[in-house]
């Protein structure tokens, strides 16, 4: 249900910025060539119109989608001014950079991209400076107006949905949660029925909801006639309750939704699948796949081949200080689990002396470890160990963002202490994380850190991925808790 009404609100976006893009278009066409402020080299001319009318489809197409692709279509109604800025503003530079980038190869390449165009065109650079700021401008404010007219209307009472919540539980607060999230769509949270909670006392959900009676007053209360929504979230155990609850709701005109309390079971996203009449629920499936899997694993070639070769001198001044310094293999080679549980072999710039875990095994670094190196200590601060692992994302085996891998003596152990633990080899594992960039390194709490990846693997987008990405290099790569001086805080695997 909140699917297809936000379904429509994108739609009302997608129509919306559509139309600003093409007023922000034709706008800084006829500034740039009609203004007075800024005129023409009267040996160039006035291009064509129809020369920039070619070109419109490629910018309506370059701009929806990075929109997709931001997740900017995904998100609920209200956000941030800030935020809404900051996105419109990234995708006018990325389509504007694209598109002339686009147009400078096809004229280098001698190729014309329509029979409309002269041989010798070249788009105006004042015209895309105008353009961006123009279209920056448009869709801000239409967007803006969007929201403004949805929220008039929801203070007016138009299309309100007010909802009941039969049972107060876990299941029925997080239901209640979720439809308070989308509040801006118009869902107002009247209360519970439930029988274990006195009449009136407060739910804690956002700043208290009522009980408005037991599950038997459903009828009273339906009866005053301002419920449209009902939401059944009881316990399966209260089979006859919910038989019950349903046939009550049978008789007066709003919309039920069944809940059962299987979902409180799943912890990764699950969806209702149709296998030739039968409904078969998906369960801990994640998101990532397809298409998006494809985009991911593109940017992860990409950037990885570009920061091997960049810094390429950089890496092999750090592979003669650790031979210089200790001996022993630049690389440090050690097997964790991936994705499916496949195994792998991990490389790390090697910061410990050699055969570490000869005597040993398989142990966590303890605080002031004498096998970490001088060097190895600053590598290990700076997370520059980590480099080596762009070959593994290179390779296919990892990607840049995702749950830390493990290695399978500890996997084996986690498994078995951690309900639902394998749940984070549904993807890739990362060389950074969700968790990473909120401080939650190998040290941390297994609970949280596996609380931070499923959050991870059920809200991946791109967007998100960019988000930590940006993390990393602005704060992820100093690890705090590793001192130069040999105390070291952070339990980190060898």
């Amino acid at each position: 249900m909140i699917r297809r009404q936000r379904s429509g609100l994108v739609g009302i976006y997608i129509l919306s910025d559509v139309i600003a893009i093409l007023l922000a278009y034709f706008w800084a066409y006829g500034f740039r060539f009609y203004g007075y402020l800024l005129p023409v080299d009267p040996e160039k001319g006035v291009p064509a119109l129809k020369s920039y009318i070619v070109l419109l489809p490629l910018f309506l197409l370059t701009h929806i989608l990075i929109f997709y692709l931001q997740g900017f279509y995904k998100t609920r109604l209200k956000r941030t001014r800030v935020d809404d800025f900051v996105y419109i503003t990234l995708n006018a530079v990325f389509s504007v950079l694209i598109v002339f980038s686009f147009l400078n190869t096809m004229v280098a390449y001698g190729q014309g991209l329509s029979s409309l165009i002269p041989e010798n065109f070249t788009i105006s650079r004042l015209f895309l400076l105008i353009y961006l700021i123009s279209v920056i401008f448009m869709i801000t404010v239409l967007r803006h107006q969007i929201y403004f007219v949805m929220k008039r209307r929801y203070a007016k009472g138009l299309n309100l949905k007010n909802v009941l919540i039969v049972g107060a539980g876990k299941m029925g607060q997080a239901v209640a949660q979720k439809l308070l999230d989308y509040k801006d769509m118009g869902f107002i949270v009247r209360g519970f029925l439930d029988d274990s909670l006195p009449v009136g006392e407060e739910v804690p959900v956002d700043g208290g909801l009522p009980v408005l009676g037991t599950v038997g007053d459903l009828e009273p209360v339906l009866e005053r006639g301002d419920i449209s929504e009902v939401y059944v979230a009881l316990d399966l155990s209260n089979y006859s309750q919910i038989l019950e609850t349903l046939k009550i709701v049978d008789r007066f005109i709003v919309n039920v939704r069944l809940i059962p309390d299987l979902f409180q079971m799943l912890t990764l996203k699950a969806r209702i699948e149709d296998l030739d009449g039968f409904p078969v629920i998906s369960i801990d499936e994640p998101p990532l796949k397809g298409l998006m899997l494809f985009l991911k694993r593109c940017v992860d070639v990409i950037v990885s081949t570009l920061v091997l070769l960049l810094f390429l001198p950089l890496w092999l001044f750090f592979s003669l200080l650790i031979k210089l310094t200790s001996r022993g293999p630049v690389l440090y080679r050690q097997e964790r689990v991936g994705m499916d549980g496949s195994k792998f072999v991990m490389l790390k710039f090697r910061t410990m002396v050699s055969d570490a875990e000869q005597k040993t095994g398989p142990v966590m670094c303890s605080p002031g470890d004498p096998r970490i190196t001088p060097l190895g200590r600053v590598l290990r601060m700076l997370s520059l160990d980590e480099i080596p692992q762009l070959i593994n994302v290179l390779k296919g085996e990892m990607s840049l963002i995702g749950p830390r891998p493990e290695r399978p003596v500890f996997v084996q152990d986690l498994r078995d202490r951690i309900p639902k633990y394998m749940l984070r080899h549904k993807v890739k594992s990362g060389i950074t994380g969700w968790a990473q960039v909120h401080g939650l390194r190998q040290d941390a709490d297994f609970d949280k850190r596996l609380e931070y990846d499923f959050y991870y693997i059920q809200n991946w987008s791109p967007a998100l991925d960019f988000k930590i990405l940006w993390k990393t290099l602005r704060k992820g790569f100093i690890d705090r808790s590793v001192s130069l001086s040999g105390k070291n805080r952070n339990k980190k695997p060898s």
